[in-house]
């Protein structure tokens, strides 16, 4: 459970009753604006190798640092730089971001991780699908802090799903970002943002804050409709008690072949409005720490989240593949990071809990981690996916290796690969990528098969829900 510190000092935050969607007055919070720099110097002593200068100088931002994700925290009393401090986090990826992935990205600083997005009312009717995201007591002691993000449309259930990880992590977040056509059916992700114009959400967030006893944190998209609608919404969600608010600055439509750049405009005006009230995170545009210096300076968000670019390489945010180092790679190779990867799932194992999809998820990271060499040698690929056991993948990988070797491969000409794909076919389709306005003009949902597992790696593979597809 949260510590008492962690909590404002005036705790009494029940209403009599659910107050009016549309008219109610903002609720009394339970978390004030500090909270998430008091955890982060509550767990500090579980990250040994975190940079001193990370835990209290914002002033770090502008060097070139081994962090994953930098956010800056701004203090209510003081607008004085020097009293701020730097997080790194790690976005929440369905079947991506399990435990032995987490445990690998703090390896390089990495202060905050969020769980894979989770459906709620499977966690809670499923044990197999529980076991996937979670172990029995929690997570490992070095897994922290840890957010657990859910989806879902009920705010019942929703508190239920939450209620049972509540003593075990410090914070939960409710995914409203997912644009993919799984989301639309099941009523969640970026499409519950529209749904009675927001009133569902809002009243799922005013549930969960006033009966929670860790923050409520939400992530959201660009509404369609556009900035004036969204920046209405997101207030109206920190009214509700959210506690955090992580804006991805695409829209739903925003997505593949049609992704197009990140507005860090709208961003902007979300700080502008709401950032003295509750922490902001900014996610989109990130693929090197360049990027997140820009982002930071440019928007004022208190941080700079990855999803994508962070999953092909989790050093990413680190003094590596910038412009100091005339974009070399000065960290670790790709190979290096698979066989850490493959060493923490051997320590880890799906048998206990918190792996998410066993073999599909040790597939899928080193399909990421290792693109660039698969793109090249076809058949280690298709070894890949066939890769049901830990020892045909530590195969793929020694093949690589061996194949590194013999054409004196050199790591330091390492670059993003899996990262760009959609960018690459863009082009090859004639179409390059649309603009935001663009996007936001249109009306026609971009068509994709209903019954692809959108996110899978190797080509169209029918998703059900005991692959936790979400």
């Amino acid at each position: 459970m949260m510590s008492s510190s962690l909590t404002s000092s005036d705790s009494s935050h029940d209403a009599e009753g659910e107050p009016d969607m549309h008219h109610a007055e903002s609720v009394t919070r339970k978390f004030d604006r500090d909270w998430l720099r008091r955890l982060l110097v509550k767990h500090a002593h579980n990250h040994p190798n975190m940079p001193q200068d990370l835990v209290e100088k914002a002033l770090v931002v502008v060097s070139c640092l081994d962090v994953f994700l930098f956010v800056r925290f701004k203090s209510n009393q003081s607008s004085d730089h020097s009293s701020s401090r730097l997080l790194s986090t790690k976005a929440p990826m369905v079947d991506a971001s399990d435990l032995p992935y987490r445990l690998l990205a703090r390896r390089y600083n990495t202060s905050l991780c969020f769980t894979p997005m989770i459906h709620a009312r499977m966690f809670l009717e499923k044990p197999g699908y529980r076991h996937k995201f979670w172990k029995y007591n929690g997570m490992p002691p070095q897994d922290r802090p840890l957010i657990a993000q859910f989806c879902g449309n009920d705010k019942d259930v929703l508190l239920k799903a939450m209620k049972l990880v509540e003593a075990h992590v410090d914070g939960v977040d409710i995914n409203c970002g997912c644009p993919q056509q799984i989301a639309k059916r099941g009523g969640y992700g970026a499409f519950l943002l529209e749904e009675d114009n927001g009133d569902l959400i809002v009243d799922i967030v005013r549930h969960l804050a006033k009966h929670m006893n860790v923050p409520v944190s939400v992530k959201v998209r660009i509404l369609p409709s556009g900035l004036e609608d969204s920046l209405a919404l997101y207030k109206r969600l920190v009214d509700a008690g959210a506690a955090m608010l992580t804006i991805h600055g695409r829209t739903r439509l925003q997505n593949k072949v049609l992704t197009g750049a990140a507005n860090w405009d709208y961003i902007r005006e979300v700080v502008n409005l709401l950032g003295d009230r509750v922490p902001i995170l900014s996610n989109g545009g990130i693929s090197n720490m360049d990027d997140v210096i820009r982002c930071l300076e440019y928007t004022g968000a208190d941080g700079v989240m990855s999803s994508e670019a962070i999953l092909e390489y989790p050093p990413l945010f680190s003094e590596t593949n910038v412009l100091c180092t005339d974009y070399k790679r000065i960290g670790p190779g790709r190979l290096q990071i698979a066989k850490d990867y493959l060493e923490l799932c051997e320590q880890y194992p799906p048998n206990e809990g918190g792996q998410g999809s066993g073999m599909k998820c040790v597939r899928a990271h080193l399909h990421r981690f290792l693109h660039a060499d698969l793109q090249v040698h076809t058949k280690v690929r298709d070894a890949v996916v066939q890769a049901f056991s830990m020892e045909a993948a530590w195969d793929v990988v020694n093949v690589i290796q061996t194949l590194q070797e013999k054409n004196d491969h050199d790591i330091r000409n390492e670059q993003l690969s899996w990262y760009v794909r959609h960018q690459m076919d863009a082009a090859r389709h004639g179409g390059g990528q649309r603009d935001f306005d663009d996007e936001k003009k249109d009306s026609t949902e971009e068509e994709e098969d209903d019954n692809c597992c959108s996110r899978d790696m190797f080509g169209p593979v029918c998703a059900d829900e005991n692959d936790g597809d979400y």
